[in-house]
């Protein structure tokens, strides 16, 4: 294996302005040239430009954004006499939500739900495109500006920032359809008012109007910042006469530094709706709730997980259930390759393949991507999500503290909760002995606490191929144990093992897990594992030592084993720069 040398790409700005502005003519969307950045400064060649790379080139413009084209013989000639320039989009049928901030994006998605569309990576967050009109106005909401209709514009994809960063597109799809509750975001107080006859704020209540609205945010987790946005809205557009900002800002400031208090409130049970439990797969799998599948690796739990994905996205009765109608999942697999394990699996299956989803690639469940997991199991009305393992998207969590696991899993429990869908995450036993089973999975007792279903896969130990899934804990009503059998296959060929049910069983769990692990069927060789991993990850090459070592732990391989295995295969760590890398030995 030759050493890896550095490919040093140089990115053809000026080519990417270009093709940009001719992909937005071609749309019927006019451009108009605005000043670039070189070497750090706009080359309007002002010292302290108050835009930099985002003002017009007058003397191409001198109207401004009324000079906006689609002709391509005028666009060509603007890139001529400026190769260096920035370009912007005239908003003109054009709406395009500025999202500032992760947190400014996550609150859109969060909130207003909008479709997949045309989306611009900016320097500091995402442009929204849509199709439609509505009023411009900066400041609509905390970090999040709107731009439309005339007179307004946007920077395009392709053109350089300040800071040196290039406005890229994020997501390249169709401009969609301006929906009605994003139009709604720049109504102001005012109309509001007019609609529904409410009066202004009279001059003596200003200030404590103002702090009860901001002791209502506050108690909501609101930030600051985004509360003072709120309250000078209020202020300016619902008082007699606005109180001056900086009283505003007082006001802010001498809540937010009290705890935030959200009050329960205490109601009887007879104005408790009653609800009815909706089943998956009775008892197993209630819709609506989190739970867990925990088990050794290489035991089997990603070929049961292919195997239950299968069987819904086929709407096959499962074992003793009823019969369900043919669903979509989520098969997020953090461990296993996509194409030479994965999808083998599903079709010795029978899967559906158009119903089974995986991501493209892998991802921390923040809240951020949290709030995007919500809107893709919105979108494809997904019954059942499998996250394997759920360590793998737990990065800044610590997976050994009550509170934060508590607090990262109850997100997913909204989820399955508010979607109508179960949610199943995978886990790896722990390697201490536990007297009960349910405690044997790796990580905090509040994985166990907050989920609903927990079930335990073990291979069989009846010299039978397969294993077997027991229930460990429900707040339901709990199941027997299930044996099932794997089928053979040639690895060789790329084939996987057809899974079968075979049959119920009783088996104590907590006896059952407790005993030796020699009579549970033949122990698995931890170092042997370790190193079928490393030989994987660095099959393609080098790699970095640190996400190696956290998708290591994520499998259940400890530090110490996957250094032994690592000198078993003769891998010498590489340094360059701060960062260490592996790589295999040349053969």
């Amino acid at each position: 294996m030759s050493k890896s040398t550095t490919i040093r790409v140089r990115f053809d700005q000026s080519a990417s302005v270009f093709g940009m502005m001719q992909w937005f003519a071609g749309q019927g969307i006019p451009v108009l040239p605005i000043h670039g950045i070189v070497n750090g400064s706009c080359t309007c060649g002002r010292k302290n430009c108050e835009s930099p790379g985002k003002h017009p080139i007058s003397a191409l413009v001198p109207n401004g954004v009324k000079g906006a084209t689609t002709k391509l013989k005028t666009i060509r000639k603007w890139h001529r006499e400026y190769p260096d320039m920035n370009y912007a989009v005239a908003t003109e049928g054009l709406v395009v939500i500025d999202c500032d901030s992760r947190e400014a994006i996550a609150s859109f998605r969060s909130r207003y739900r909008p479709p997949r569309t045309l989306t611009v990576k900016t320097a500091r967050g995402l442009h929204f495109y849509f199709d439609g009109e509505m009023p411009s106005r900066n400041g609509a909401q905390h970090k999040l500006d709107v731009k439309s209709g005339k007179g307004a514009y946007v920077v395009g994809p392709g053109s350089r920032h300040v800071n040196g960063a290039i406005y890229a597109v994020w997501e390249d799809r169709p401009i969609a359809a301006l929906p009605v509750n994003i139009a709604s975001i720049t109504k102001r107080v005012r109309e509001h008012e007019e609609e529904t006859g409410g009066a202004p704020i009279p001059k003596g209540m200003r200030n404590s109007t103002l702090t009860q609205f901001a002791g209502y945010l506050h108690s909501k987790g609101v930030p600051q910042q985004a509360a003072l946005a709120a309250l000078k809205t209020l202020n300016q557009d619902m008082s007699d006469e606005p109180l001056p900002d900086r009283e505003v800002r007082k006001i802010t400031r001498s809540v937010s530094r009290y705890p935030a208090k959200a009050f329960p409130q205490m109601i009887p049970f007879s104005e408790i709706p009653e609800e009815q439990l909706e089943f998956l797969w009775y008892p197993y799998i209630c819709l609506g709730t989190l739970g867990l599948l925990d088990g050794d690796p290489g035991d089997g739990k990603s070929q049961f997980t292919a195997w239950l994905c299968s069987r819904v996205s086929r709407g096959q009765t499962l074992p003793n259930g009823e019969k369900i109608k043919p669903s979509n999942c989520f098969l997020l697999n953090f461990e296993d390759l996509k194409g030479a394990v994965i999808k083998p699996r599903l079709i010795a299956n029978g899967a559906d393949l158009s119903r089974v989803f995986i991501q493209t690639v892998a991802f921390d469940l923040s809240k951020e991507m949290t709030d995007w997991l919500d809107g893709e199991i919105a979108e494809k009305q997904v019954r059942l999500v499998f996250i394997d393992p759920i360590q793998a998207t737990m990065t800044g969590v610590d997976g050994n503290s009550n509170i934060q696991v508590r607090e990262f899993m109850s997100r997913l429990g909204e989820i399955a909760d508010r979607r109508r869908c179960a949610i199943i995450c995978v886990r790896h036993f722990g390697k201490g002995p536990q007297e009960q089973a349910m405690k044997k999975g790796l990580g905090s007792t509040d994985f166990v606490g907050i989920s609903r279903n927990q079930f335990g896969l073990v291979r069989r130990n009846d010299d039978v191929r397969g294993f077997i899934l027991l229930h460990l804990k429900t707040n339901f009503e709990k199941g027997d144990a299930m044996l099932f059998t794997m089928g053979d296959a040639d690895g060789r060929k790329g084939e996987q093992p057809k899974i079968a049910f075979d049959k119920f069983a009783d088996i104590d769990a907590d006896e059952f897990l407790s005993a030796d692990p020699t009579s549970r069927g033949p122990q698995q060789d931890e170092r042997q594992v370790a190193k079928d991993y490393l030989l994987e990850e660095l099959a393609d090459g080098r790699k970095e030592v640190g996400p190696l070592k956290r998708n290591a732990e994520a499998r259940a391989i400890s530090a110490s084993t996957l250094d032994r295995a690592r000198k078993e295969l003769e891998i010498t760590p590489q340094r360059e720069g701060k960062k260490w890398f592996w790589e295999l030995p040349p053969e």
